[in-house]
């Protein structure tokens, strides 16, 4: 079988990046999904789509893909879309420059971001506590979508416009020749040969290039998210998407009445077992069968309870009614990887996302075809190429939380920073 374009991953990434190929002139283009669509990390994603980020690639990945959104929408006629509930960081008083700062900066890059003052903050958002608040950022346009569904709009259209998926299809490796991909081998030993292989494939990546002989320096951590009730009809309208920096607390409202919501202290480096065993089950979700791991769960409620409470004074915070555990696949410098492999033709890369991948992801993959395609970039991922880490390097996956704000400027070469995550 031979086709135009393979990709490799069904998740956020790799659905885009099939659709624009089929958008930019193929009509052979197959996605494989080694489990069924929605079942990896976007669909069990917070689908937080904000353009708080710090890298100006990042932001402009974020604003393509709410363009790429927005048409989604329209070709769903409405059946898909970004929810606007806004994006609020509040700061204390050290880090007020900081947020000054980065509002500036935002703003040079495109992003209509607001300063606010506590005072303004109580008036916009009623019911939110600002005793300990110094500062406070807020992008009005950004907002929240349902991850599962956003992947189902792109595979109907993908399909409608003559584009194939196969779930259930592992790719043991991506079979190469004198330095050019020729096409991939299934778990079966079947082979489809194509021009062109894009690889999305989440915390998979690294298992499927090592076993294609090449490789990327990715490692893995281990996010909590906790679902949590609000009794205060009246006060849902206002409830935004929130990064709380004086607590280090995450909180999104995907739904009116509840909120996800994360800590930054309950991110941390898996164990390689711990990742091993996620892997081999072919899921994102840990199992949280292990002592410490369920303690960490019971940690995590405990403290979220008390942060949400805190900053939701007035409403009334119930109790914890779901918790997921899942793994994140991160680079030394917290920067995705995106484009060609080094040194191998016709195979391009997209991962390393850390917990970004539904607002980066659309972007991405418009990106990862183009280049594919070698059309003009809408967004130049040049900062983003794959040769700029050693794959043999042993980096540490450095998640304290110290301070939920050290992703406003440039990462530390030795860590990955997941501050803000969502």
């Amino acid at each position: 079988m031979n086709v135009q374009a393979i990709v490799v991953g069904g998740g956020i990434v790799g659905l885009s990046a099939g659709w624009h190929l089929i958008q930019g002139g193929l009509r052979q283009v197959l996605v494989l999904e080694r489990h069924i669509l929605a079942s990896g990390g976007t669909g069990l994603g917070t689908g937080s789509v904000h353009t708080q980020r710090w890298h100006p690639t990042d932001s402009a990945l974020i604003l393509r893909s709410m363009h790429v959104m927005r048409e989604l929408s329209e070709r769903s006629g409405g059946a898909f879309r970004l929810y606007p509930v806004g994006r609020l960081t509040l700061a204390g008083e050290r880090d007020v420059a900081i947020v000054q700062n980065y509002g500036r900066h935002l703003r040079t890059v495109g992003v209509d971001a607001v300063t606010l003052s506590p005072r303004e903050v109580a008036r916009r958002f009623p019911g939110i506590n600002v005793s300990d608040v110094a500062v406070a950022l807020h992008t009005e346009g950004d907002g929240v979508v349902y991850p599962p569904l956003l992947l189902w709009t792109l595979a109907g259209l993908f399909r409608n416009d003559g584009g194939t998926i196969w779930e259930g299809c592992e790719v043991r490796r991506i079979v190469a020749d004198g330095g050019v991909a020729r096409g991939i081998e299934l778990a079966n030993g079947d082979r489809i040969e194509s021009d062109r292989i894009i690889v999305a494939a989440g915390i998979w990546t690294r298992q499927l290039l090592r076993a294609s002989g090449f490789d990327l320096a990715l490692k893995h951590s281990v996010a909590h998210t906790t679902v949590v009730t609000l009794g205060r009809a009246d006060l849902w309208p206002g409830v935004s998407s929130l990064l709380d920096g004086i607590q280090g607390l995450i909180a999104i409202p995907r739904n009116p009445g509840t909120i996800m919501a994360s800590n930054v202290s309950g991110e941390y480096e898996a164990r390689e077992e711990t990742a091993q065993a996620v892997l081999e089950a072919s899921s994102v979700a840990v199992r949280l069968t292990d002592a410490a791991l369920a303690e960490r769960k019971s940690a995590q409620q405990r403290l979220i309870l008390k942060q949400l409470r805190h900053r939701y004074r007035d409403h009334d915070v119930r109790g914890a009614v779901g918790h997921w555990a899942g793994l994140l696949d991160g680079t030394p410098d917290s920067h995705p990887y995106v484009g060609p492999y080094p040194g191998v033709d016709a195979l391009w890369v997209g991962c390393g996302l850390t917990g970004y991948g539904v607002q980066r992801g659309p972007g991405i993959g418009e990106a990862l075809a183009q280049l594919a395609l070698e059309r003009p970039l809408s967004v130049d991922v040049g900062a983003y190429r794959l040769d700029r880490c050693d794959h043999a390097r042993n980096f540490r996956i450095d998640i304290s939380g110290d301070n939920p704000f050290e992703g406003f400027r440039e990462p530390r070469q030795s860590s990955v920073t997941v501050a803000g995550r969502g």
